[in-house]
């Protein structure tokens, strides 16, 4: 017979529970953004910087609100010696005032490779920000 659990070992500290919607590992870093897109009220186009980025999106922090639900185009100037990384198609898919996460729907396969090679160089322990990491750091 199966003993229950005790009530706090059910509970998950805020820091896991994020987890689950998450569809890949984000890390803490800034770099300067552009961005711009259209809804039919009015155009989004501003600057600003990333407050965390993974394979599958940023979360930016903009000097003017955007809104949710657009289709934004996004040019990251990511510190690793190339030229700015230009994404056509980023969803918003969170918005609390200047701070906006995006979501990557075309993303290219060099694109990729490039965020992957970038986000390996520059993880540790502090970029994760009390996150539980789904790899460890050897």
């Amino acid at each position: 017979m199966k003993r229950p659990m005790p009530t706090s070992a059910k509970t998950l500290p805020s820091a896991y529970s994020s987890l689950d919607k998450r569809y890949s590992e984000r890390v803490a870093v800034t770099c300067p953004v552009r961005y711009s897109g259209e809804v039919p009220t009015q155009p989004h186009k501003g600057e600003g910087v990333t407050k965390d980025i993974s394979l599958s999106g940023c979360k930016l922090i903009s000097e003017r609100p955007v809104t949710r639900g657009t289709l934004l185009s996004v040019t990251i100037a990511l510190p690793d010696g190339e030229g700015p990384l230009k994404l056509t198609s980023a969803h918003v898919v969170w918005v609390s005032g200047c701070h906006f996460s995006v979501r990557f729907m075309q993303i290219s396969q060099s694109d990729r490779k490039r965020i992957q090679a970038f986000l390996w160089k520059n993880i540790t322990h502090d970029t994760v920000q009390n996150q539980r990491a789904r790899f460890r750091l050897v």
